[in-house]
């Protein structure tokens, strides 16, 4: 019996360990960062950062490099950055929906730094497929390259945004 209590706190110290974080949820049942959990991207962009990035446009995913299913090609991420260095992150279909989300939600999107043609996204994911209140944060890396975003992740998950003025 003490030996199960023992294995379980020791369970529980390595979780937490792992990055998990314990993130409440709002009125609308949305995780949102408070003021114990926070972004570590604190630096406001320069303005060298936003004539890399524009902050007016949106970046639209597109769909070449890689194999992309009918779901994806009807409904493309965006991607759509401010100047105070948060991003939103959303999908053409559905643009209107959760119009009460501010940049506290974890699916408003996340925050964002640029170091020359670098930029880094950071954001925080279930640590599970399901629905849960533990979350892991998670650190993206792309290139700038002209009018595209790339991002190529371990796994060979190639992901290209192309700035765009306009959605139509």
């Amino acid at each position: 019996m003490f030996s199960k209590k023992v294995l379980f706190i020791i369970c529980l110290f390595s979780l937490m360990s792992c990055g998990y974080i314990r993130i409440p949820k709002n009125e609308y049942g949305e995780p949102v960062l408070k003021e114990k959990v926070k972004y570590t991207f604190l630096d406001m962009p320069t303005e060298t950062d936003l004539k890399k990035i524009d902050t007016s446009a949106y970046y639209v995913q597109i769909f070449e490099g890689r194999y992309y299913n009918n779901g994806e090609k009807e409904n493309p991420q965006i991607l759509k950055f401010h100047n105070d260095g948060f991003f939103k992150k959303f999908m053409l279909i559905g643009i209107d929906k959760n119009v009460h989300r501010n940049k506290n939600s974890i699916y408003y999107g996340g925050k964002y730094k640029i170091k020359e043609n670098i930029i880094q996204l950071e954001q925080f994911y279930p640590s599970t497929g399901g629905a849960t209140n533990y979350y892991i944060r998670n650190v993206r890396k792309g290139k700038i390259d002209g009018n595209k975003i790339i991002f190529n992740s371990k796994n060979s998950l190639l992901t290209i945004f192309e700035k765009k003025q306009s959605l139509n």
